[in-house]
């Protein structure tokens, strides 16, 4: 039985939690977050989903300096306080520990890699929604065939036991997963694809994916913040990318499955005033694009949207 730490246990990393606790881990979800933490030490976790209610069971903490050295030490926080939660953490993580992320965009793992020995890291993405409904309650639902997308920075027999490992582990608990050796990259770039064209966005429009889903100016945006993101892939050695697939495929696929609700940055924007995650999905376009020398003028400019935004919070007009 792994032992598996959550760090970061907002309504993703629940999901992942719980998962991963119903495929026999030995799980303990870790946040500040008090009221939710006692509420699931207390009664459980409350996991709502198109196909029911159930609940599971979780061990809890507030922080990492209590629990023990862990096998996996999943990090689940937002980009922008990746650094903070990975110290906060090190107590739970020895020599043997793998430090893995499912976080949203671009960026995270270059963050982890400089605390953490690259042989040590998994990395990935998934194909599930989340939300925090409140207090040990979240609301989530599972989509594409593969749930869970299980890589490694050093794709050596170690790594790839560890990622099947733990790939194995949420198979059993109902979230078919898989360790990709060879095409990892490829999954977290189309998954940030998505995010790329439409968590910025719909933050400014304020409106949900199959709000815009054939509005033709929103489409052209779509479009263009794409073929910038998909040239910087293609520049970074991005194997299995491309325009019509993302088109086609990914898009439509991701529209269907999360085109009822606001994405995480709309949510950020309109309703926690927070600091959103835009530096690890346009921005990060946007600094690559600099590093590599391709113009990303329409993703700089949702980016420096988003920024002024996060600058204003307190002038902003609501109804």
């Amino acid at each position: 039985m792994p032992k598996i730490a959550i760090v970061g246990a907002g309504a993703m990393g629940c999901v992942l939690g719980a998962y991963l606790a119903k495929g026999g881990g030995d799980v303990v979800l870790v946040d500040p977050f008090k009221a939710h933490m006692d509420k699931i030490a207390a009664d459980g976790l409350i996991m709502n989903s198109a196909s029911g209610t159930e609940v599971v069971k979780l061990n809890t903490a507030y922080d990492a300096s209590e629990i023990g050295v862990q096998d996996y030490v999943v990090i689940m926080v937002k980009g922008t306080l990746t650094a903070l939660a990975l110290e906060g953490a090190l107590p739970a993580i020895g020599e043997n520990t793998f430090v893995c992320t499912f976080q949203n965009g671009i960026g995270n793992v270059d963050i982890i890699t400089e605390k953490i020995p690259k042989e040590k890291v998994l990395y990935g993405c998934l194909n599930m929604t989340s939300i925090l409904k409140g207090p040990g309650e979240i609301y989530g639902n599972l989509f594409d065939e593969v749930n869970v997308h299980v890589g490694s920075v050093v794709r050596e027999e170690a790594q790839q036991e560890a990622g099947e490992a733990i790939a194995a582990v949420f198979t059993a608990g109902g979230a078919p997963a898989r360790y990709d050796k060879d095409d990892i990259d490829t999954y977290v770039w189309s998954k940030a694809m998505v995010n790329i064209v439409v968590n910025g966005t719909l933050g400014l429009v304020r409106l949900r994916g199959k709000d815009v889903a054939t509005n033709r100016y929103f489409q052209q945006i779509v479009i263009n913040l794409s073929q910038e993101a998909l040239a910087v892939a293609e520049a970074k050695g991005v194997p299995g990318l491309d325009f019509n697939t993302f088109f086609t495929k990914v898009l439509p696929a991701a529209r269907k499955d999360g085109g009822d609700h606001y994405p995480s940055m709309a949510q950020d924007i309109m309703i926690g005033k927070k600091k959103t995650e835009i530096e690890f999905l346009n921005g990060a376009v946007e600094k690559m694009g600099k590093e590599l020398g391709i113009p990303t003028p329409v993703n700089a400019t949702v980016a420096n949207f988003i920024r002024v935004i996060e600058d204003n919070y307190d002038k902003q007009y609501y109804e």
